[in-house]
C-alpha cells in the first residue's frame, strides 16, 4: 500500500537470532553490521534459515512468525518521510520491546529506500534497526523499493512506478537511477545486499513493496516476472544466504496475481511467497477473500485463479502447488474510535485464524506506529486488543 499504508521473512541468517525464542534453539553470535566481511570468510550456514517445501527451517525445525510493518523504522534527522518523526535508539528499542512482549511478534518489515541511506553513504538509520532488533533477538525484512512510489526519491511524493514513462518502470526503469536516487535498484540492491549479506538479524530481502503494472513481456508474461529474476540473481550472486522475495498484494494487484503469481514465484530465485491483504481489493470482513464458507481454498487451476484479478484464497492455493511458503506481508483495517479498534481486532484475528488454516507461515500487521495516519496505526505502547489476536497465529 502506500506510506501511511504501506505494503516475511525467512532469511538466512535472520531467524537465527531473533526466532530461536519460538524454537528452544540457542541463537548465535551475530555478526556485526559496521562492516561487510571480506568474501572469502567462511560462512556458518546454520545460523541461516532456509527453506524447506512450504515450511521456513532453523536449525533443522520448522519456524513460524508474526510481527508488524514499522516503514520508517530507519528514519533519522536527516531524513524522515513525512508524516512522520525519527525516533532515538531507545525509543525504537521501547517500541520494538513492547511489540514482542505484547503480542509475541519477532519480525519487523521496514523501508531501506536510498534516501534512508543517502544511496548508501550513510546505513546509520538501517543499522540502527539492526542493532535494536538483534539486541531484543528479533528480526528484520529489509525492503528496496516502493512501487506506490512513497518515501524512496520519486520525482512526486507517491507517484506509483505506473505513471514512469507510460507504466515501463518494472520493464527497463528499475535499470537506472529513478527520480532523485542516485542508483538503479538493481544496483542498489547489490549494495544493500553485499554490506549485509552476514547479518542474522535480517530475515529476508525483498525487492519492492507491493510491485505491480499492467505491462506484459513479449512471452506473454508480466514483466514483473523477468525483473524479479534480474534482480534476485544479482543479489544472491553477492549474498548467498538470506532468502530473497518480491514483494507483492497478489490479491488481484494487477501483473501479480492469479497466473501472474504463479509465474512470478515459480522461479527459483523466488524463494517464499507473499500477499497483502487489504480491504479495497478484497474485503475487510471476510476472513480469506476467495475461500469458501468453510474456509476451503479454490482449485488452483481452476478459472478463478487463473484470471489476472484472482483474490487472495487463490494466491494460498497457488504457493501450496508450488511447495513454497507464503506470508501475509500487510494486513490493515482502518480504525479511530475505541469501538473500531475492537471491531478491527476481531476482523484481524478472523484473518489470523483463516491464514493458518490455509498454510501461511508469517503474519504481518500495519502498521506499529504512535501517529495514526489514516487509522491504521497501532500504538506499540498502547493497550490495542488486536496484540492478543495476533497470538491466535500460533
Amino acid at each position: 500500500m502506500s506510506v501511511r499504508r504501506g505494503a516475511a521473512v525467512m532469511s538466512v541468517a535472520v531467524m537465527a537470532a531473533g526466532l530461536a525464542a519460538c524454537t528452544g534453539t540457542p541463537s548465535p553470535t551475530p555478526t556485526s553490521t559496521s562492516q561487510p566481511r571480506p568474501s572469502s570468510t567462511p560462512v556458518d550456514k546454520s545460523w541461516f534459515v532456509q527453506v524447506k517445501g512450504q515450511n521456513f527451517m532453523l536449525n533443522g525445525k520448522p519456524i513460524r512468525f508474526t510481527g508488524f510493518n514499522m516503514f520508517d523504522a530507519a528514519s533519522s534527522e536527516r531524513w524522515q518521510c513525512e508524516p512522520h518523526h525519527a525516533l532515538t535508539r531507545e525509543q525504537l528499542k521501547e517500541q520494538f520491546k513492547a511489540l514482542k512482549d505484547k503480542s509475541g511478534a519477532r519480525v519487523i518489515r521496514f523501508w531501506a529506500y536510498q534516501p534512508y541511506t543517502d544511496g548508501g553513504k550513510d546505513w546509520a538509520g538501517v543499522d540502527r534497526v539492526i542493532s535494536v532488533a538483534k539486541e531484543l533477538q528479533m528480526l528484520v525484512i529489509p525492503v528496496f523499493e516502493d512501487g506506490p512510489g512513497y518515501c524512496t526519491g520519486a520525482p512526486n511524493e507517491g507517484e506509483d512506478k505506473g505513471k514512469y514513462e507510460n507504466d515501463t518502470y518494472y520493464g527497463q526503469g528499475y535499470l537506472k537511477p529513478y527520480g532523485k536516487n542516485q542508483h538503479s535498484l538493481r544496483d542498489y540492491a547489490r549494495m544493500v545486499a553485499e554490506r549485509y549479506r552476514d547479518e542474522t538479524t535480517i530475515a529476508a530481502w525483498m525487492i519492492v513493496n507491493e510491485a505491480e503494472t499492467k505491462q506484459r513481456a513479449a512471452d506473454g508474461k508480466s514483466v514483473l516476472v523477468e525483473m524479479a529474476r534480474d534482480v534476485a540473481r544479482v543479489i544472491k550472486e553477492v549474498d548467498p544466504n538470506h532468502l530473497v522475495t518480491l514483494g507483492t498484494q497478489s490479491n488481484g494487484a494487477k501483473g501479480a496475481s492469479g497466473q501472474d503469481f504463479r509465474d512470478i514465484y515459480s522461479l527459483p530465485e523466488m524463494d517464499y511467497t507473499e500477499v497483502h491483504d487489504w480491504g479495497y481489493y478484497g474485503s475487510d470482513t471476510e476472513a480469506m477473500p476467495g475461500a469458501a464458507a468453510n474456509g476451503a481454498l479454490p482449485d488452483p487451476k481452476s478459472p478463478e485463479c487463473t484470471k489476472l484479478d484472482a483474490k487472495i484464497a487463490c494466491s494460498f492455493a497457488i504457493a501450496k502447488e508450488l511447495n513454497k511458503p507464503i506470508v501475509v506481508g500487510e494486513v490493515g483495517i482502518k480504525a479511530f474510535t475505541p469501538e473500531e479498534v475492537t471491531r478491527r481486532a476481531t476482523l484481524i484475528g478472523n484473518k489470523v485464524v483463516a491464514a493458518k488454516k490455509a498454510g501461511a507461515v508469517g503474519y504481518l500487521l500495519w502498521e506499529a506506529s504512535d501517529v495514526n495516519r489514516e487509522g491504521y496505526g497501532i500504538d506499540p505502547l498502547g493497550n490495542d486488543p488486536v496484540f492478543e489476536q495476533l497470538k491466535r497465529f500460533f
